[in-house]
């Protein structure tokens, strides 16, 4: 049982660095699944070296590696994300009426997609193969064994590790609170486009929240049973976030997609052509407003609970 809260966070990051260089060799197979892990474990990294900045004594190398992160997370999502979007597109899809098909819309978006995961791949091997990536594994390993620490991570483990998910619980309160429109309901009362202010705010708390999971994690073997239910608190509100962000990104790209399906613009006689195929781009991108609209209505659900929870504690 570790005895002080630097110990604490220092296990749980060497666990993470674990999982990152375990999934290395399954990245480079291509196997199911590897890339998501890879990037979860940075993305972890990340998050946690942020929530435990202060019980670092060099706070400058903290952001630094931590800015790596970012970059490294970033080649991993290039390769991770068209796939995710790719079979929410195919089976929306699939989903629609054959005699509302028009054009080549199936062929269109798998070119697209498939085009992108392959540049996202090859990017990662690239980033796997270069200095830059080999650098930061070993900056992480310093921190995890070398890195001096601070007065504050020599405290008693619980009480600490705690202070530390509830000042991330802070956050996620401020994030819902600064969003654009009124909590508790849809933007204006209907549906906002897709790339708006309210999408982006939602996608901050969607942030917050997977960082309030993730220090409730690394708490749970001091604080138990109550970081484990704040980190699935945490989780339920990530949860349905990422089924908003994921039909945002979905939107922007149909709308991308329709606006250059073959025949859109001006077209021979004066005016513009418009492609059939504009018309099942117009109806995915309808069905996707309708699935963000259910997520954030789940969203605020899941709010409400949240928020009840942590008023009774």
């Amino acid at each position: 049982m570790p005895t002080t809260a630097g110990e604490v966070l220092t296990n749980y990051l060497a666990q993470q660095l674990a999982g990152l260089r375990e999934q290395e060799p399954l990245v480079r197979q291509d196997l199911p699944d590897s890339v998501h892990q890879m990037r979860m474990s940075a993305r972890r990294l990340r998050s946690l070296l942020a929530t435990g900045k202060k019980f670092f004594d060099d706070g400058a190398a903290v952001s630094e590696v931590r800015d790596e992160l970012k970059w490294f997370s970033g080649v991993l999502g290039a390769a991770r994300d068209p796939e995710v979007i790719h079979q929410r597109l195919r089976d929306l899809l699939a989903q629609e009426p054959d005699a509302l098909v028009f054009g080549p819309v199936a062929r269109q978006i798998d070119e697209e997609m498939e085009s992108a995961s392959a540049a996202g791949r090859r990017a990662a091997l690239e980033a796997l193969d270069g200095d830059r990536y080999a650098r930061l594994v070993e900056r992480l390993q310093d921190l995890v064994t070398l890195a001096p620490l601070t007065g504050k991570a020599a405290r008693e483990p619980r009480k600490a590790m705690l202070k530390l998910v509830a000042k991330d619980t802070a956050k996620v309160l401020r994030r819902v609170h600064e969003l654009p429109d009124t909590p508790g309901s849809p933007p204006h009362g209907g549906l906002a486009p897709a790339g708006n202010a309210h999408d982006a705010g939602l996608h901050e708390v969607r942030k917050a929240a997977k960082r309030l999971r993730y220090a409730a994690e690394a708490a749970e073997p001091v604080a138990g049973k109550k970081a484990a239910k704040a980190a699935k608190r945490a989780h339920e509100l990530q949860q349905v976030l990422g089924l908003h962000q994921d039909s945002v990104v979905a939107r922007t790209l149909l709308a991308d997609l329709g606006s250059r399906a073959p025949g859109n613009g001006v077209a021979s006689g004066g005016g513009y052509g418009i492609d059939a195929s504009s018309f099942t781009y117009g109806r995915l991108h309808a069905k996707e407003e309708a699935l963000a609209a259910s997520a954030e209505a789940s969203f605020w659900k899941a709010w409400k609970k949240f928020s009840r929870k942590q008023a009774g504690g």
